[in-house]
């Protein structure tokens, strides 16, 4: 690749520095994946030797020239092919080109050992999944960190850190989107291998490396199949159908890694055998079939039928594939609701917070307690806003409404808030706080992704998974229940037990009627503000 070498300057106090111009044509994904628009710099320290500062500009110069190069041939559909077996063999040939970059002289092993830490802790931990958070002690071994929505939030950094981009300049390989992701994704599970054996070689340990060993050999990948690809098919069904957010981000997943094992096929060569196939092999101790039935098979289906309709494809090799769920042992005797004991120890912690000051604080003050008195979803609770709570001639309501945020069912509905929320004080509460959102901090304006296929995760939700980490924190950490949603599941089996009738349970907790003729004449707030008064109270002593 033919590099116009920019120039190497020095400033005043030492430090060396160059600039070089990213073209206007991949402006937006070059500051998408590297943070910076214009102009990508390098900056040296003022101890650097010159013949090393040179050194390191042509590396520089080439790593940002590999880039552009990349994204221009991704964007065209151009570029080399990979299958996954090859992509893993040219990985083979990144990890022993990155070692002998500095195994005759590794420098410092505390060096090699940041920069390990930096790689887990920095790039790949902030990425865990709220699976995860919830309950670590079911994930020992980071299985998540393999994810497609995990791979492709870390893929830029990692790239960085791995210098990819200066290792295809040497190889003279463009890769195209998918070969690149797959490049880079085998390099990921590789990368603190390679960091720990520079560490060892830090160390004086030159031992024999087996590694290599591991790898297989490189081959001539196929050429990609002509027609839409399977990202290419849920991107024009999110554009047309412009599915909720969390739907979106969830699918996001599945049409990676979809696109990933039929690149080669495009959307409309899969079969339904092959669908089928890939769909079973999905299925591992770390991803249940539940999983893999309502999620990834049921996005599969939902998309190709739309594309079917739309003349996408000419099939939906999804349509008869079927995923035979086990029927899962329950060890609970209160199911997915919490215990009484369970319920006392996390109303009782909320209780700890008298004066919450901050977001967090009165998230966990109050949507506990909320969602007791409610069985409402704890993400509806935490995108409540001040102007959400109204009082109705003598009783107050919250008005959950899709206008704050996403809803389930996506229709408005006005829940009573139970006597015991007001005698402890959650009105006041409203009054301080204003207008504005009760459990998040909207005073500053948080920034949205422009790309509908990525949509920007709601200060709400993330709300909400703080909330969950913090009950798991407290004990309540048994992995079959939900720390947040089991209030819910809590809120019927108890609003059954009192005798309140079921079409007013499911009114004031929001889940559809099961018949057409219940949805006739839902009950109003006055109805359901009675209903709650035989609700009994939770007692903490």
């Amino acid at each position: 690749m033919a590099l116009r070498m920019v120039a190497l300057n020095r400033s005043a106090d030492g430090r060396w520095f160059a600039r070089k111009g990213i073209p206007e044509d991949v402006r937006q994904d070059y500051q998408r994946l590297y943070g910076t628009k214009r102009e990508a710099h390098l900056k040296l320290a003022a101890g650097t030797p010159k013949h090393e500062a040179k050194a390191r500009l042509g590396e520089w110069e080439a790593e940002v020239e590999t880039r552009i190069a990349t994204l221009r041939a991704q964007r065209n559909g151009e570029g080399q092919p990979l299958t996954r077996l090859n992509a893993i063999a040219l990985a083979g040939r990144w990890y022993l080109w990155f070692v002998k970059q500095h195994e005759q002289d590794p420098g410092p092993a505390k060096r090699w050992k940041e920069t390990g830490d930096h790689l887990v802790w920095d790039v790949i931990y902030p990425e865990a999944p709220e699976s995860y958070h919830d309950n670590p002690k079911a994930d020992p071994h980071w299985e998540w960190q393999k994810e497609p929505e995990v791979r492709e939030a870390v893929r830029p950094r990692v790239a960085e850190l791995a210098r990819v981009a200066t290792f295809l300049a040497s190889e003279g390989k463009t890769l195209n989107a998918n070969a690149y992701a797959l490049f880079v994704d085998a390099v990921s599970d590789n990368l603190l291998l390679a960091i720990m054996l520079l560490e060892r070689r830090a160390n004086g340990d030159y031992s024999r490396d087996d590694a290599p060993d591991s790898f297989p050999q490189f081959t001539d990948g196929p050429v990609r199949g002509s027609g839409v690809s399977c990202w290419e098919l849920f991107e024009a069904f999110v554009v047309a159908t412009k599915p909720a957010p969390n739907t979106v981000s969830r699918w996001r997943a599945v049409f990676l890694e979809m696109q990933r094992e039929f690149a080669e096929v495009g959307a409309d060569g899969i079969t339904e055998d092959a669908a089928r196939k890939w769909v079973h092999g999905l299925i591992t101790e770390e991803r249940t079939a539940i999983t893999v039935r309502e999620i990834w098979l049921s996005a599969s289906r939902r998309v190709f039928s739309w594309a079917r309709e739309h003349k996408h494809v000419r099939q939906n090799p999804f349509k008869e594939v079927k995923v035979d769920v086990p029927r899962k042992v329950q060890t609970r005797e209160d199911g997915r609701s919490f215990t009484k004991a369970e319920a006392k120890i996390i109303l009782k912690a909320s209780l700890a917070y008298q004066k919450p000051d901050t977001p967090a604080e009165r998230t966990r003050r109050w949507v506990p307690w909320l969602c007791a008195y409610s069985g409402a979803r704890s993400g509806e609770i935490t995108q409540l806003r001040g102007s959400d709570i109204e009082d109705r001639n003598g009783f107050y309501v919250m008005k959950l409404t899709p206008e704050a945020g996403t809803l389930k069912t996506g229709k408005p509905r006005v829940v009573p808030i139970y006597e015991h929320l007001i005698d402890q004080g959650f009105i006041e509460m409203v009054q301080q706080v204003g207008k504005g959102a009760l459990f998040y901090n909207d005073k500053t304006p948080q920034k949205k992704s422009n790309d509908p296929l990525k949509p920007s995760r709601s200060r709400a939700d993330t709300a909400r998974a703080h909330l969950g980490t913090w009950v798991r924190g407290l004990g309540v950490d048994d992995p079959e229940l939900s720390p947040n949603h089991a209030w819910r599941h809590l809120f019927k089996r108890t609003g059954d037990e009192i005798g309140m009738a079921e079409k007013m349970n499911d009114a004031i907790t929001g889940h559809t009627q099961a018949t057409e003729g219940r949805k006739y004449g839902p009950p109003t707030a006055v109805a359901m503000a009675e209903a709650l008064k035989k609700f009994p109270r939770y007692k903490l002593d």
